[in-house]
């Protein structure tokens, strides 16, 4: 046990930062090291998956709401994209969610891989920065969002790897697409949240203090670091180049 509460501290403390900083939910770094620390405490391996991506939704919720405001207060959340971004991904990663937690282990962790694998390449392949000249219409931030929201309901994430550079496309700066994709997680991350714990509610030999598919003492645990390394992300993103 002892291992499991430092090892959520340290990822709480990583994910913070990067959330902050890169606008992202941490998703991608706790999702990891929940399936590999949750069968030391017993949860049986068809559970796994699904406990780690509830778990990793309620932790979002926390961590991208402390880099959010410290966004908004460096001015750089962009409120009339977050209004058309918000509804469409927290439907769509809701009703995902509801889909996604009814598949066997096999296919989550697989689904989880390709999304990975996806952002991984995409990155290395994007060498060369340039902020897009098309403009986010309603219609294009509604279409964004749903498709952003399942993607991102696919592997517990916020959607920030997916939102910024769908936003820096449409026109918005970097260090604003990042802000509004901390804005934006958040509440994807409460949709998801709730998603995962009514399809959990009535499921068996799940660990003691589950609310659904969500361990509130992981989400405690990764939360108490996370809400403030988050700042400091945020803050480091006004001072470094794009």
């Amino acid at each position: 046990m002892t291992l499991f509460i430092i090892s959520c501290l340290l990822t709480g403390a990583l994910a913070g930062f990067l959330a902050g900083l890169f606008g992202i939910g941490g998703g991608l770094v706790i999702v990891p090291v929940l399936v590999h620390l949750l069968p030391t405490i017993g949860v049986p391996d068809s559970l796994v998956m699904n406990v780690a991506l509830g778990s990793s939704f309620a932790t979002i919720v926390i961590t991208a709401f402390s880099s959010a405001q410290r966004h908004h207060k460096l001015g750089n959340v962009d409120w009339q994209a977050s209004k058309y971004l918000i509804p469409a991904l927290m439907v769509s990663v809701f009703i995902a969610g509801l889909f996604i937690s009814h598949l066997p282990k096999s296919i989550t962790s697989k689904l989880f891989a390709i999304m990975v694998l996806y952002l991984a390449l995409k990155m290395l392949l994007s060498i060369k920065h340039q902020t897009g000249s098309k403009a986010l219409t309603a219609k294009s931030g509604i279409i964004g969002g749903a498709i952003i929201g399942m993607i991102s309901s696919f592997a517990g994430i916020a959607g920030g790897a997916f939102i910024v550079p769908f936003l820096n496309a449409r026109g918005i700066e970097m260090k604003r697409a990042i802000g509004t994709s901390s804005f934006c997680g958040m509440l994807l991350g409460l949709s998801g949240m709730i998603s995962f714990i009514i399809s959990g509610l009535h499921v068996e030999n799940l660990p003691q203090y589950s609310l659904g598919y969500v361990y509130l003492p992981a989400v405690v645990l990764i939360t108490l670091v996370s809400f403030f390394t988050s700042k400091f992300g945020a803050t480091l993103t006004t001072k470094l180049p794009v």
